[in-house]
């Protein structure tokens, strides 16, 4: 994927990195999700995000450093509609490896799948309007601005608005 970074595919010893991920409300700053308070939640979340790769409606890539191994997030395409040719896209990284360029380069990695090996013709991400990192890194890489949708989420107490972003398939 890059010189730090190496991906593979999702698989069922993931949990772990599913929990550590969506159980800290750090991570989730800008993710309208309640926070998991139990192994079991990210084992479902496993099991579903399992059965939509089965299903050929999601794929799903966990990241690991290549110096120490470590995983560091996931990110991948899901909402898969072959109809339509889009997908949704999405990742996740943990707090202590933000600002590092490791979502650049997973949004470029899936953006790139999702085009050459899928022949999708959208890509659209939904993005917290507040998480200015998040919109730069999928500028970077292609997506622009179509909207804001308000109040699209309900989690911890709240509505959520959301950024709509896209890109299209020029080839």
């Amino acid at each position: 994927m890059n010189e730090k970074l190496i991906c593979r595919l999702l698989n069922s010893n993931d949990a772990e990195l599913l929990f550590m991920f969506n159980s800290s409300i750090e991570n989730l700053a800008y993710v309208p999700r309640t926070p998991y308070k139990d192994i079991e939640e990210a084992e479902a979340l496993l099991a579903r995000f399992l059965k939509s790769m089965d299903d050929k409606t999601a794929i799903w890539w966990v990241v690991c450093s290549k110096c120490s191994g470590k995983l560091v997030g996931y990110g991948g395409l899901f909402g898969i509609d072959s109809d339509n040719s889009r997908a949704e896209i999405g990742y996740g990284f943990l707090k202590e490896h933000w600002g590092k360029g490791y979502a650049s380069s997973i949004v470029g990695f899936i953006t790139n799948y999702g085009f050459t090996e899928l022949r999708l013709h959208r890509i659209f991400g939904l993005v917290d309007p507040q998480n200015m990192a998040s919109i730069r890194v999928l500028e970077k890489n292609g997506y622009t601005k179509e909207g804001i949708m308000s109040d699209y989420y309900y989690a911890r107490g709240r509505y959520f608005d959301m950024c709509l972003m896209a890109t299209i398939n020029k080839q």
